[in-house]
């Protein structure tokens, strides 16, 4: 982690948010800034270590098994670990592994970020 990115999540952590929350809101203010060339910024929060980390324990927890269609990379799937609650809307369950699911690209795609189904075998 850059020294600058430690000390912005340490002040907003200083503010009273958690580690996550702060760390979420982060990356919301840094994907937030506009590109002047016509390509589509890097989600920074995708690349990081803490989403890295959480969404491998989804993808330990549930399997590579699609939660809602049941395809396997075996059939030819690539497998995403999706956030039930969008994390547009819910930034602070950006890494709460209770908010994620592993879901086909196909399924997940389907999806969107409108949709909030948890498509998980007893979850609700």
């Amino acid at each position: 982690m850059k020294h600058s990115k430690k000390r912005r999540i340490a002040r907003l952590m200083k503010q009273g948010l958690s580690y996550e929350r702060a760390f979420a809101e982060y990356h919301h203010e840094r994907n937030s800034i506009k590109t002047t060339s016509n390509r589509k910024p890097k989600d920074r929060f995708l690349t990081s270590y803490e989403w890295r980390r959480v969404r491998m324990q989804a993808l330990i927890r549930d399997g590579a098994r699609c939660a809602c269609c049941g395809a396997t990379p075996k059939d030819g799937a690539r497998m995403d670990v999706d956030h039930i609650k969008p994390r547009k809307t819910h930034p602070e369950l950006s890494l709460s592994l209770g908010n994620l699911q592993v879901l086909c690209n196909t399924c997940n795609h389907g999806k969107g970020n409108w949709d909030e189904t948890d498509w998980r075998v007893g979850q609700s």
